[in-house]
């Protein structure tokens, strides 16, 4: 999926060209965006987990020229040690503000604020034995700051830094002697992990 996200970036430019211009009637209201993102998340509990990376997609509804909405699910793999894997599963949704009124600025890039909910899988596996293997959903919220770089009036290429909190259980894994020893931590706790995500998006 990474690979198909890069290989779409790189032949971007090639397309642009046959694009359309996007009409407005003196406002942003309406429009809706579809794209597809990649998104790398560095994690929460100590050094037991290493950096994971994902894709997935989006789409967009516009309310009004400073507020947005995005509907998202991510897929996200990472190891553990050499023994272990995590799988991340979100599906949500996020309210994006935009605070400047500059018009001019604002058609070459367009800063924003970022706060949103969503549902959260997640599964911590041994490697050589699947059986080995604990799962658990929560829910979470996540608030930053992002910016669109608008390539042409339908495109933009849109980065996204955002922390998120897990509010529910979390799963510890440790490697001892050639295995992983996985714990299921019941209860409520603030598990957070901060994401960066890069997106591609095409308005309708």
């Amino acid at each position: 999926m990474l690979r198909l996200f890069t290989f779409l970036l790189l032949a971007l430019p090639a397309t642009l060209n046959a694009q359309d211009t996007l009409k407005l009637k003196n406002h942003h209201g309406g429009l809706l965006s579809l794209g597809m993102r990649t998104t790398i998340s560095t994690f929460n509990h100590g050094s037991w987990q290493a950096t994971s990376f994902g894709a997935g997609g989006q789409f967009r509804v516009q309310f009004h020229d400073r507020i947005n909405t995005e509907w998202f699910a991510d897929y996200l793999t990472s190891e553990i040690g050499s023994t272990g894997r995590r799988q991340d599963a979100h599906i949500g949704w996020s309210v994006m503000y935009y605070p400047l009124k500059n018009k001019t600025f604002k058609k070459f890039m367009k800063p924003y604020l970022v706060m949103g909910h969503c549902f959260d899988y997640t599964k911590v596996s041994e490697i050589a034995n699947p059986d080995n293997s604990e799962e658990r959903w929560s829910s979470a919220i996540q608030c930053g700051v992002g910016n669109h770089f608008n390539i042409t009036e339908r495109f933009d290429l849109t980065m996204v830094a955002q922390y998120m909190f897990h509010l529910g259980g979390h799963i510890e894994a440790h490697e001892h002697e050639g295995s992983l020893e996985i714990h299921n931590h019941g209860g409520l706790s603030l598990e957070g992990h901060l994401l960066f995500t890069l997106g591609i998006n095409y308005k309708i």
